[in-house]
């Protein structure tokens, strides 16, 4: 019987011990793939990578083959909002120990800038990931010293360790955000802490979808009266 027990409480042991490599396993293959769930949604891709950082894009979202975009404010369609909460909600019960903090900073002289980036620190603030920073909180603070801020573009800071928390994070903000974001490395940034920047004039789907990217709205549904016409 005594011997009986010893087997059987080695046997637990390295069934235990086996528990630890298999969680790990599981974790790797969240951050890089996502949850089941997630593949509902295009993932972002990734255009380029360096030491200094990335540069990804993100996919786009619309109801029909041709993505109409116009320089108006569009709040988000009901199934957008959900459709965010859901990944967010799914991002913050897979990464519940790291404590994520997302800082969105809205470049200076936009109304319509400071109204796309409450709408997302609002999300992130519904599950403690963040918050939007206010023109007040000196939004182009702490930028490293070398970077050339763009005109118009989605700018992310974060330390390249969180790289792929970062991916995770910006495609859960996908139904929000769209189009090209570089992704700049920073030693001196504190480790799962991020900043986005929004710079330039923003472009709206139906859906609500934003893109800072330039666009050619003379082959959107736009209509006349909007008065302006990117060549």
């Amino acid at each position: 019987m005594v011997n009986d027990a010893y087997i059987e409480n080695n046997k637990m042991k390295r069934q235990a011990w086996l528990v630890v490599p298999l969680a790990l396993i599981i974790i790797a293959v969240i951050v890089l793939f996502g949850r089941p769930g997630d593949s509902a949604l295009s993932q972002p891709r990734v255009l380029e990578r360096s030491a200094q950082g990335m540069l990804i894009e993100l996919p786009f979202v619309g109801t029909g083959q041709e993505v109409s975009w116009h320089p108006q404010w569009t709040p988000a369609s009901g199934a957008t909002r959900q459709q965010v909460l859901q990944l967010l909600s799914q991002y913050s019960a897979d990464y519940i120990q790291l404590r994520t903090r997302l800082e969105v900073r809205p470049g200076p002289g936009s109304a319509t800038l400071e109204q796309l980036s409450q709408r997302i620190g609002d999300a992130l603030v519904r599950y403690d990931l963040g918050r939007m920073i206010t023109g007040d909180d000196r939004p182009l603070d702490n930028l490293p010293a070398d970077l050339v801020l763009p005109e118009n573009g989605l700018l992310l800071i974060c330390a390249e360790e969180d790289s792929e928390l970062a991916l995770r994070l910006l495609a859960a903000l996908t139904p929000y955000l769209s189009g090209r974001v570089s992704v700049r490395y920073d030693t001196k940034i504190t480790a799962q802490s991020m900043r986005l920047y929004l710079f330039g004039t923003p472009y709206f789907n139906d859906q609500g979808q934003a893109t800072l990217d330039a666009v050619n709205i003379k082959n959107s549904a736009v209509k006349q009266e909007s008065g302006r016409v990117d060549d």
